[in-house]
């Protein structure tokens, strides 16, 4: 990007936070409610009502072990959704001035994350005070993984905000979607208690690497590497790059479509 298109992003990324989060006191909130409010729900379900027992939570505890994936999942998630309708919601600006239209998805997704990685931070702030031993060392291994997200967000991004413009139908097709891909994915649960055959198949989702590399650093403490954190990173670079050049294929025809 130029100069006049990071001035540009930057100015995009300062709107939709203003807009969504901090001129809004209910956004703004909601932002830190409605995921301890989820948590709250689905901890007292499991643990009160199912009795549900994780083997792999024993030593942390039920609520820290979702807390710390069940937060990076609904950054991923809302960045996805808000971003999918960031091309049609902005026809009018596309229309009027000159600039690279992928970056309105791309700040809708950037301006999610920031936001909602300062309440991750806070939440393991929380946690910690709360009794839970946070391993801080794993900060460091935590940011590749979470800029991964970050750029595997960016990457669905790309391609439903585009797919959105000639297809109306992907806005209400996207919120099922994402829930059932939150129900197979070990957030609620861990890998370890299915059976073989659904657990390797669970290996082909790779948002199960992201949330398990997080417990992996952030909760366990356990830094070591499998070829598996390999290949899902350059996955994630290769549907990057593949989503914008799909993006950058049709962004020529929105105009003749919104």
């Amino acid at each position: 990007m130029n100069l006049y298109s990071n001035s540009f992003f930057r100015q995009l990324v300062s709107r939709a936070i203003r807009t969504e989060y901090l001129e809004n006191l209910t956004g703004f909130a909601w932002l830190i409610v409605q995921p301890l409010l989820l948590l709250a729900v689905y901890a007292f379900v499991f643990t009160t009502i199912f009795k549900a027992r994780i083997d792999d939570a024993v030593t942390v505890g039920f609520v820290p072990y979702l807390a710390v994936a069940f937060w990076p999942w609904t950054a991923f998630s809302e960045a996805v959704l808000r971003s999918s309708n960031s091309i049609s919601a902005n026809a009018a600006l596309i229309g009027k001035v000159a600039f690279p239209s992928e970056l309105l998805p791309l700040s809708t997704v950037t301006a999610t994350f920031l936001m909602h990685m300062a309440g991750y931070l806070a939440v393991l702030l929380i946690l910690q005070l709360l009794g839970t031993s946070i391993q801080w060392l794993g900060i460091l291994p935590a940011i590749p993984v979470l800029l991964g997200l970050y750029l595997f967000a960016i990457s669905l991004a790309l391609f439903t905000s585009a797919l959105q413009v000639f297809i109306r139908d992907v806005a209400q097709i996207l919120p099922p979607l994402m829930t059932f891909w939150f129900f197979t994915t070990p957030i609620l649960y861990s890998s370890s208690i299915l059976p073989a055959q659904v657990a390797g198949f669970m290996k082909f989702n790779p948002m199960s690497w992201y949330v398990e590399r997080l417990r992996d650093f952030l909760l366990f403490g356990e830094y070591g590497l499998s070829p598996r954190d390999l290949i899902v990173p350059l996955l994630t670079l290769l549907l990057l790059w593949l989503s914008l050049l799909f993006f950058r294929r049709i962004s020529a025809h929105f105009e003749d479509f919104l």
